[in-house]
């Protein structure tokens, strides 16, 4: 866990200086900038579950094996949730682990936050549901904002490509700003791994949506568990629909009883 100065939250205050979405700002970055790749040497990067199953897409691993070779993962405080983040330890100057000689090697995958960069984003849950809100990221080496190149928020997100991006996220984001928006839930540690398991860990959850006793108990018919098997975002848009219920002593307790009872979940 980090220290205090250092906790990792999604939550951004909502301040004056947020943008909208029709704000302007210049900014170009390139190869040729003195500062090209500097913001990646101190990353602070947290990943949805939708950016997990596109870099593991990406590299042609597991998401386990993404998770232990570059992540690592943080307890929200104000949801008491976990949260994955990109781990800088992992390469040998305290880089994003995915910067590479010529720049960032997942490029075509990269996670939404590096996407949105020089922009930051909070969200919010208001009547309406989930409020996103805007901040520019004017870091004082940074030399794209000396470019010509001139944007708005909106017309900058959908060069970036994000749209997809903020769709795959979108029921993730909810969950955890719905579990912090009450004091600190009582969420011991089977809660918070089984969270992981279901929010990042697609590969080991889709073993266990193939247990007999998982579909059984959660009434997975023989046709949804044929796209369940072979399609990763049909499987992480089911895991959204169960992770309410494991923030529950009842979720939990049926959830668990399937993975006692299925020992071929723990075989591979």
């Amino acid at each position: 866990m980090a220290a205090d100065k250092d906790i990792i939250s999604l939550y951004k205050p909502l301040e004056e200086a947020a943008l909208s979405l029709d704000s302007r700002f210049t900014f170009q970055c390139h190869a040729g900038l003195p500062c090209f790749n500097q913001c990646c040497h101190t990353p602070t990067v947290i990943l949805s579950s939708y950016d997990l199953l596109r870099l593991k897409q990406c590299l042609g691993i597991t998401s386990g094996e993404l998770l232990q070779r570059y992540t690592r993962q943080e307890i929200e405080p104000l949801s008491n949730l976990p949260l994955v983040v990109l781990d800088p330890s992992r390469s040998e100057d305290g880089a994003c682990p995915f910067l590479g000689p010529e720049g960032c090697t997942v490029y075509a995958h990269r996670p939404a936050a590096c996407r949105l960069f020089p922009i930051a984003m909070g969200s919010r849950l208001t009547e309406e549901g989930v409020e996103d809100y805007y901040f520019c990221r004017e870091l004082d080496y940074c030399r794209g904002f000396d470019g010509e190149a001139e944007w708005t928020v909106e017309s900058w997100k959908a060069n970036q490509g994000f749209a997809e991006y903020d769709r795959g996220r979108g029921p993730w984001i909810e969950i955890l700003l719905k579990a912090g928006l009450e004091p600190p839930p009582r969420l011991d540690a089977l809660m918070q791994n089984l969270f992981a398991l279901l929010a990042y860990d697609l590969d080991k959850f889709r073993r266990l949506v193939s247990q007999p006793a998982f579909r059984q108990t959660h009434g997975v018919e023989a046709r949804q568990s044929d796209a369940l098997r072979t399609d990763d975002l049909a499987l992480l848009k089911f895991s959204y629909g169960l992770l309410p219920a494991i923030l529950t002593q009842e979720g939990v307790r049926r959830l668990t009883a399937v993975i006692r009872s299925s020992p071929e979940f723990f075989q591979n």
